[in-house]
């Protein structure tokens, strides 16, 4: 098989008409007066992609390429990627497809097939990774954010004592949870669940509900709600997820790829975690009613608790953009709803 061209040398702008003959796996290139300019093999050659009214071109290890005069020339040892990708370029119908369909994938890959996943991934995963993940979040907030409370033991025991009653009394077993007390100026009046049951409490917390301890039992059941559900590992899992498929999109971009999956995968974060405080109220108000204790005292805790919260962010923009926590107004309907 003989094809007409024209070859164009590695690293040079030269070039001259040329003929290709292939035998076999044999290929080889010659001049117009017969002169050989290339003896190769087809596994050393790479078929560029083929692209509509253009030939499809060779180019060879050397950096060297060949060009057929005939443009409709189509190599028979083609990879299967590259007719795929030409059939596709031939058909706009399937481009237009494929281009609208992309987004909904992503979509349902990010708000739908993710989340399920990690539902089903939560309640699988062993209690010996849960502890793990639980002590490294634990270490991070101590690192970072937390300092020695300065609580007395009295009021500690108190509030355990009122807590593992609880507990007892909805069927929980107590040996799953530890509450820790903690000074944290960052955090505010706040509550930390972890995935391995560990729950933590903030100074300013206790001291604007210790003389108010059915509310402050309301927001403890709370995290147990978190911790109930798997919240905190749904919302690593997810995180890992959607972390993929930006990074797997964008590439090892500098620069881009840590915004995408920085501030992008914040906020999707705070849209997973609005559908989980929900769910995590409602799992205090049944609790509280279990226990024949009036939902009005979780209405009062998170009114303490969020509007402190809406007073701080306010005064930070960026704590106000990134708040995870439904609008008050909308708690507290759910709340009240029988």
């Amino acid at each position: 098989m003989e094809i007409q061209g024209t070859f164009y040398f590695s690293k040079s702008t030269k070039s001259c008409p040329s003929t290709i003959q292939i035998n076999g796996n044999e290929i080889k290139v010659f001049t117009s007066d017969g002169d050989l300019l290339l003896d190769t093999v087809k596994n050393a050659i790479k078929v560029n992609i083929p692209i509509p009214g253009l030939a499809n071109s060779l180019s060879f290890a050397d950096g060297s390429s060949f060009i057929p005069t005939d443009k409709s020339i189509r190599w028979s040892f083609n990879s299967v990627s590259s007719k795929f990708t030409e059939k596709l370029m031939n058909n706009l119908q399937a481009i237009v497809i494929i281009s609208l369909s992309c987004p909904l994938i992503i979509w349902l890959l990010v708000f739908k097939a993710i989340p399920n996943i990690s539902e089903n991934a939560a309640e699988l995963m062993p209690e010996i990774p849960k502890s793990i993940i639980g002590d490294n979040l634990l270490m991070y907030f101590e690192d970072y954010y937390l300092e020695e409370s300065s609580i007395n033991s009295q009021k500690k025991i108190k509030i355990e004592n009122l807590f593992f009653n609880a507990l007892n009394k909805l069927g929980l077993n107590k040996e799953d949870y530890k509450i820790l007390f903690y000074k944290s100026d960052t955090l505010g009046a706040n509550a930390l669940a972890l995935p391995n049951g560990t729950i933590i409490l903030t100074d300013s917390l206790v001291d604007k509900l210790i003389i108010y301890p059915d509310s402050l039992l309301a927001i403890l059941l709370h995290e147990v709600g978190h911790i109930e559900k798997n919240h905190g590992l749904r919302l690593i899992i997810q995180s890992l997820g959607v972390g993929v498929i930006f990074t797997y999109l964008v590439g090892d971009v500098q620069g881009l790829t840590e915004m995408v999956t920085g501030s992008g995968l914040g906020l999707l974060q705070a849209s997973f975690s609005r559908e989980m405080e929900i769910e995590a109220d409602r799992f205090s108000v049944d609790s509280l009613n279990t226990l024949e204790i009036s939902k009005e005292k979780f209405i009062f805790a998170i009114e303490t608790i969020i509007l402190d919260k809406e007073g701080e962010e306010q005064n930070n923009l960026f704590l106000k953009y990134l708040s995870t926590h439904p609008h008050l107004e909308s708690r507290i309907a759910l709340a009240k709803r029988p």
